[in-house]
């Protein structure tokens, strides 16, 4: 005969509150049963719902990835730093080549791209990224005053434009926009 236990106990075989346990089987995430006016809980359906729980560790969020694509070294590091201090992980690439490359090997949840001088290769940029990854978000470092000669960048889908230099507080929000 399987036993059947009322809250306070449950909760205690479980190793929680009975406030917890009430709130659990208030929202159905533990099965169980009012008979009368009080609950009962299956310890078997309690020993079958703790299994079915992840380890608390593959329950984690992963890190988001970002990839990196600036042709200044000082700078593609000091973005590097920043992603990792909140705790992305960035891949870097010195020219669109090399982030094509990188993309064919899977997809980052962000590409973060230092837009040259030539605003044609920024558009064919956004265009080949766009068809690597559709569902990649994009943000675009612009020097200041360069916004309107990049209009063309907006129909190949939405983008993020920053300002450069790149500041923490803009990693910190474009981190917690994946």
């Amino acid at each position: 005969m399987v036993p059947y236990l009322n809250i306070r106990d449950a909760a205690g075989y479980l190793g929680i509150s009975p406030h917890t346990l009430y709130k659990l089987v208030e929202r159905s995430e533990v099965p169980a049963a009012k008979v009368g006016g009080s609950w009962r809980l299956s310890s078997d359906a309690l020993d079958e719902f703790l299994k079915a729980k992840p380890p608390v560790e593959s329950r984690r969020t992963r890190s988001p990835e970002i990839l990196i694509v600036e042709r200044d070294e000082q700078v593609r590091r000091e973005l590097a730093s920043m992603a990792i201090s909140r705790g992305a992980r960035p891949q870097l690439a010195a020219s669109m080549e090399d982030a094509l490359l990188l993309l064919t090997g899977g997809t980052p949840d962000l590409v973060l791209y230092g837009v040259p001088g030539d605003s044609a290769e920024a558009v064919e940029f956004l265009r080949q990224v766009r068809s690597a990854c559709s569902g990649c978000r994009v943000a675009l470092m612009v020097a200041p005053g360069r916004g309107a000669e990049l209009g063309g960048l907006m129909e190949h889908g939405p983008v993020i434009m920053l300002r450069t230099p790149v500041e923490r507080p803009d990693m910190v929000s474009l981190i917690a926009l994946i």
